[in-house]
C-alpha cells in the first residue's frame, strides 16, 4: 500500500515538473529558437562566430524591435498598423532637414508629428469606424507622398554627434544599441504587465464587448495604442537615420514587413489578446540574424524578402489554424 502511494506521489511530482518545464519552454521558445539558430549559423559560416557579426545583429535589431513594440500593442488590441514603415521613413526625412537647426528640436518635432499621425489613425478607427487595415493603409500612402516631397532623393544632414551617440561601441560591442534593447524590453514589460493601460489592451484584444461593459474606455485606449505605435516607429526611424547617415523617403518601408513577422513569430496572436513584447524582441534578433547569415552565404538580397514572406505566411497561417481549431473544440 505504501509503495502504491509512493508511486503515485512520484508520478504526480513528475507530472508537475513536466508541466512546469512545458510552461517554461512555451514562454521562452523564441529564445531557444534564437540560440539554436545561432549555433546552426555558426556551423554554416565561420564568419558568424565573429564579435563584429553579433554587433551588427544587435544594431540591426534595434529599429525592428522598436517598430515591433508599437505593432505588438496594436495587434494585441485586435488592430493592424500598416503606416509604421512610412512613419519611420518620415522620421529620417524630417530629421535630415531639421537637424541642421539642432538635434533636440528636430527629435521633438519628429515625435510631435508621430503623435499627430497616431492620433489621426486612432480617431479614424474609433470615431469614424474605418477598418484599421484601411485607415492605416491610407495613412501609409499619404505619408509616402509627404516623405517624397520632403526628401525626393536620399541625403540631408545627420550630425556626427547624433550618429556617434546612437552607434557608440566599446570595442566591437554596440553599447548604445544593447542598452536600447534592454530599455525597450523593460518598458514593454512594465506597460503590458504592470500598468492599467496594458491590462486594458489585453481586455480589448480578448473580448472587446466585455471590456466595454466592464467600464474600459475602449476608444480612448485604442487611440493611445496607435499613438504609441507611431511614436515607437518614429524612434526606430531616428535610429535608422543615424545608421544610414541621411534621410530617405523609403528607408523604413521594409520594416513594416519585419514588424508583423516579429510580432507573430514572437507569439502574439493575429486575433489579438494573447502575446507580449518579450517574444517580439526575441523574434527581432532572429530576423536580424537571418539577414546576416543569408548575406554571409552570398544569397541575393531579394531572397531575403522571400524567406521573410514564407516565415510571415507560415506563422500567421499556423496561428489562425490553431485559433479556429481551438474555437471548434471549445
Amino acid at each position: 500500500m505504501a509503495n502504491t502511494h509512493s508511486g503515485r506521489t512520484t508520478l504526480h511530482g513528475t507530472s508537475v515538473v513536466g508541466k512546469r518545464l512545458l510552461a517554461l519552454l512555451s514562454a521562452h521558445y523564441i529564445y531557444i529558437l534564437l540560440v539554436v539558430f545561432w549555433i546552426a549559423a555558426s556551423v554554416a559560416s565561420p564568419y558568424f562566430r565573429m564579435m563584429s557579426t553579433f554587433s551588427n545583429i544587435i544594431t540591426s535589431a534595434v529599429p525592428i524591435s522598436l517598430i515591433g513594440f508599437g505593432q505588438t500593442l496594436v495587434v494585441l488590441s485586435r488592430g493592424f498598423d500598416l503606416s509604421v514603415g512610412a512613419v519611420a521613413s518620415m522620421a529620417t526625412a524630417v530629421a535630415s532637414v531639421t537637424m541642421v537647426k539642432g538635434i533636440i528640436p528636430s527629435i521633438i518635432l519628429v515625435l510631435i508629428f508621430a503623435v499627430i499621425i497616431g492620433a489621426i489613425n486612432g480617431f479614424g478607427i474609433t470615431k469614424l469606424r474605418i477598418d484599421p487595415f484601411i485607415m492605416t493603409l491610407c495613412m501609409m500612402f499619404f505619408l509616402t507622398g509627404i516623405n517624397q516631397l520632403i526628401r525626393p532623393s536620399p541625403g540631408g544632414y545627420i550630425p556626427d554627434d547624433f550618429k556617434g551617440l546612437l552607434l557608440y561601441q566599446v570595442g566591437d560591442f554596440p553599447l548604445t544599441s544593447f542598452l536600447i534593447l534592454v530599455v525597450a524590453a523593460a518598458v514593454g514589460f512594465v506597460i503590458l504587465q504592470k500598468r492599467k493601460f496594458g491590462r486594458e489592451i489585453y481586455a480589448i484584444g480578448g473580448e472587446p464587448e466585455y471590456a466595454r461593459m466592464s467600464g474600459i474606455n475602449t476608444d480612448q485606449t485604442r487611440v493611445k495604442v496607435y499613438i504609441v505605435s507611431a511614436v515607437a516607429a518614429a524612434l526606430g526611424g531616428l535610429f535608422i537615420a543615424a545608421r544610414i547617415g541621411s534621410g530617405n523617403a523609403e528607408a523604413g518601408a521594409s520594416y513594416l514587413f519585419d514588424s508583423f513577422t516579429t510580432v507573430f513569430m514572437g507569439g502574439t496572436l493575429v486575433t489579438g489578446g494573447v502575446g507580449g513584447y518579450s517574444g517580439t524582441l526575441g523574434a527581432a534578433l532572429i530576423i536580424s540574424s537571418i539577414g546576416r547569415i543569408l548575406q554571409f552565404l552570398g544569397i541575393n538580397i531579394w531572397y531575403h524578402f522571400i524567406v521573410k514572406g514564407v516565415l510571415l505566411a507560415s506563422v500567421a497561417g499556423f496561428q489562425l489554424y490553431f485559433a479556429r481549431k481551438g474555437r471548434r473544440s471549445g
